[in-house]
């Protein structure tokens, strides 16, 4: 059986994160026994696999190799412009400084200004 401290320490939160996680409708059974509140090590161990979020990570990586192929495909929008006969003007935005934006400038005390 494991204390509120030592939950903490396996789970690598607070203390006051375990005992939200305890709480009635918490994740985390526990047993309290007076104002004591243990763990069972076994309680501890399901909940962090419970935790574990390798289906999403998949899912990431599937919705980023499909983004890349739709934008190799063309996007929604230039393909409605297309339709319409109209060519639509690509212009990188990442490789262009805004026209607005200043440079730094290094001011005598080391500090930047625009």
């Amino acid at each position: 059986m494991l204390s509120v401290i030592e939950a903490s320490k396996r789970l690598g939160v607070s203390p006051r994160t375990v005992y939200d996680l305890a709480a009635p409708a918490g994740p985390i059974p526990c047993h309290r026994i007076g104002r004591r509140i243990i763990f069972a090590e076994e309680d501890i161990q399901e909940y962090l696999r419970s935790c574990r979020y390798t289906e999403i990570k998949r899912e990431v990586a599937s919705f980023l190799n499909s983004t890349v192929s739709l934008r190799a495909s063309g996007s929604g929008l230039e393909s409605y412009f297309r339709k319409r006969g109209r060519e639509p003007k690509l212009t990188p935005t990442t490789d262009k400084k805004r026209p607005d934006s200043t440079p730094l400038q290094l001011v005598s005390n080391g500090t930047s200004t625009r």
